[in-house]
């Protein structure tokens, strides 16, 4: 019996949320301030191609299908890429399994 997954949308903002109430307490206060005052400008969260070092991180293999990664941060107006990242995140697509690994900038 195969789960309807959740969609890549519903995953952004499944992370964002759980990411601004983390935040605080897991970036440096600069970190905090930057980002609430540049995100109406240049903040984003994406969801980008999972990378294979998640197992080290989070102890089993990742399912790239169940799982999907997703970056949060502030992006180079010139270059038009997500270069700040303040939080790498794995978040499951699977409804019945929450699950999200979070892995923060630290300077």
């Amino acid at each position: 019996m195969t789960t309807e997954l959740i969609s890549y949308d519903d995953v952004i903002e499944v992370a964002y949320d759980i990411f601004l109430e983390m935040a605080q307490d897991n970036l440096e206060p600069a970190d905090v301030a930057l980002f609430t005052l540049q995100f109406d400008d240049r903040g984003a969260a994406e969801v980008v191609d999972t990378r294979d070092d998640w197992a080290e991180h989070v102890g089993f293999e990742v399912d790239k299908e169940t799982y999907a990664e997703v970056l949060i941060g502030l992006v180079n107006e010139e270059s038009d890429t997500l270069d700040d990242v303040f939080a790498r995140m794995l978040v499951s697509r699977a409804p019945e399994h929450k699950f999200c690994h979070m892995l923060w900038k630290r300077d």
